[in-house]
C-alpha cells in the first residue's frame, strides 16, 4: 500500500489512514442515522413522537455502498480472490449475526409490551410464541417479528419472499453487498480486467434503466421478478458500477467525461427513487464528487480536520456497527422515551447517544475480534527467510507487489489508503 505524503517535509507512515475516507464514510453513516431516527421514526413508528428537526436527504446507505464497491477494486487486486472474498464476509457477516439476534429479542419483548399482547410458556413464548391480545394499546399495533423472520434475517434471505421481514429495514444493504463480493470473486477469478471491467462499470450504471419497463408487467410477473431482482441487488447494481468508474478514474483508465456521465445517470437513478428527489439527488452528487476528490486528489490536510482527526477517525472505525443497531433498536427507545413524555431535544440526544454506545460495544466485542478470528492465518516466517525463498530484488522504496493473477508486474501507481476497516 503506497504511503501518502503530508504537507511540509515529514513523510506519514504508510500504515497511517487518510482522513478524507474517513470524513466520508462519517458524513454518509450521520446521515444514514439521523434520518432514520428523525424523519423515518415518526413516520412510520406509532407512538414515536417528532422530533425539533428532521433530515430526509436519502443518500447515505447508497455512499456507503459506492464507497464498498471502489474499495473492493483496491483491494481484490492484493490476494487470491477466494481469500479476499473470506475477508470480507468476516468483516460483515459476525457482527451482522449478532446484530440480528438482538434486534429480534428485543423488539419481541418491546412489542409485546407496547402492542398490550400476551404469551404463554415464559421465555421461549416471548421469544417464539403466537400473541394473544389482552388489554388495548394506546397506539396502533407494531408488527412482531416471527421466527420465521429471524431465520431469514440470519440466512440473509429476507428479500426473496414477501412473506419474510427485515427485522431492521437498515439491513437491505447487507443481501445486496454480499451478492455483490461473492460475484466480484467471481468475475476477478476470470480475469474480469481493463476493458472488460470498464464495460462492466458502464453496464451496470445503465442496467436501472435497461430493467425499467419491467415496472410496466403483470402483477403476476412482478410477483415473480419482485423478490429476484432484490434478492440478487440487481435495483442497486448502479452504485456498484459507480464505485469501479471512480476506481477507474482514479487510476486514469477512464476519461473526466465518461465518469461524469455516469455520475450523472446514477445520480438521476438515485433522485427518482427517493421521496423527496431534488434533496437527494443534490445530496447524492455532493457525494460522488467528494469520494472522486478522495479518490485521485492530495489529501484534505487542514487545520480544521488535524484538530477533529480522534473523532473522525473514532466513528469511522465504528460506522458499520452503528449502522446495523441504531434503526430498529433506535426506534423502540424512542417509543420508550416518548410514552415517559420526554422532550424532543432530549430525546433525540439520548437516542443517539445509545446508538453511538451500541455501536461500539459491537464493534469492540464483536466486529473487530471476529474478524480477528477468523482471518487469523498461519505464522509467518521472519523477513530474511522470506526474502530469501522468494529471492526477489528490493526496488528502491520498498518491495512493490504483484497484482495477483498478473505474469508482469505493472507500473506501479499510487492507490487510495484503505480506511475505517470497513469495505
Amino acid at each position: 500500500m503506497a504511503g501518502t505524503e503530508m504537507r511540509g517535509s515529514a513523510a506519514r507512515p504508510p500504515s497511517a489512514r487518510k482522513i478524507n475516507w474517513d470524513l466520508i464514510r462519517v458524513v454518509a453513516v450521520v446521515a444514514v442515522m439521523m434520518g432514520h431516527i428523525t424523519f423515518i421514526g415518526p413516520a412510520v413508528m406509532s407512538g414515536v413522537d417528532p422530533y425539533p428537526i428532521t433530515f430526509s436527504v436519502r443518500m447515505g446507505a447508497s455512499v456507503l455502498l459506492v464507497i464498498s464497491a471502489f474499495f473492493a477494486c483496491v483491494t481484490i487486486r492484493r490476494e487470491e480472490p477466494g481469500r479476499w472474498l473470506r475477508r470480507r464476509l468476516a468483516r460483515l457477516l459476525p457482527a451482522y449475526l449478532v446484530a440480528v439476534v438482538l434486534t429480534y429479542v428485543v423488539t419481541r419483548v418491546a412489542v409485546l409490551a407496547f402492542n398490550g399482547w400476551h404469551v404463554r410458556h415464559g421465555l421461549f413464548g416471548v421469544l417464539f410464541g403466537t400473541p394473544y391480545a389482552a388489554s388495548s394499546a394506546a397506539h396502533d399495533p407494531w408488527y412482531l417479528p416471527t421466527p420465521a423472520d429471524l431465520l431469514a434475517n440470519l440466512t440473509l434471505m429476507q428479500p426473496w419472499s414477501a412473506e419474510w421481514r427485515f427485522l431492521d429495514w437498515a439491513y437491505w444493504t447487507l443481501p445486496v453487498q454480499v451478492a455483490a463480493f461473492i460475484g466480484a470473486a467471481i468475475l476477478w477469478r476470470h480475469r474480469l480486467r481493463g476493458a472488460r471491467l470498464k464495460m462492466l462499470a458502464r453496464t451496470l450504471v445503465v442496467l436501472p434503466i435497461v430493467l425499467w419497463p419491467l415496472g410496466w408487467l403483470p402483477q403476476a410477473a412482478k410477483t415473480v421478478l419482485g423478490p429476484l431482482q432484490a434478492g440478487t441487488g440487481i435495483g442497486h447494481a448502479y452504485l456498484f458500477g459507480l464505485g469501479v468508474a471512480i476506481w477507474l478514474w482514479s487510476r486514469r483508465e477512464m476519461s473526466h467525461v465518461e465518469l461524469v456521465v455516469l455520475g450523472s445517470i446514477g445520480v438521476v437513478v438515485h433522485s427518482i427513487r427517493a421521496p423527496f428527489p431534488v434533496e437527494a439527488g443534490v445530496g447524492f452528487a455532493v457525494m460522488l464528487v467528494l469520494i472522486a476528490a478522495a479518490a485521485r486528489g492530495p489529501e484534505w490536510d487542514n487545520r480544521v480536520l488535524r484538530a477533529l482527526r480522534r473523532p473522525i477517525v473514532w466513528l469511522a472505525g465504528i460506522s458499520y456497527s452503528l449502522y446495523l443497531v441504531h434503526q430498529q433498536l433506535g426506534f423502540v427507545l424512542a417509543r420508550v422515551l416518548s410514552d415517559v413524555g420526554l422532550s424532543g431535544w432530549l430525546r433525540l440526544v439520548v437516542v443517539t447517544g445509545a446508538a453511538l454506545l451500541a455501536g461500539w460495544a459491537l464493534a469492540v466485542l464483536v466486529e473487530r475480534p471476529a474478524y480477528r478470528a477468523l482471518t487469523r492465518g498461519p505464522r509467518r516466517p521472519d523477513r530474511g527467510t522470506r526474502r530469501r525463498e522468494r529471492g526477489t530484488r528490493r526496488p528502491e522504496g520498498g518491495t512493490q507487489r504483484r497484482e495477483w493473477g498478473t505474469r508482469r508486474k505493472r507500473v506501479t501507481e499510487r492507490e487510495p489508503e484503505l480506511v475505517g476497516g470497513r469495505l
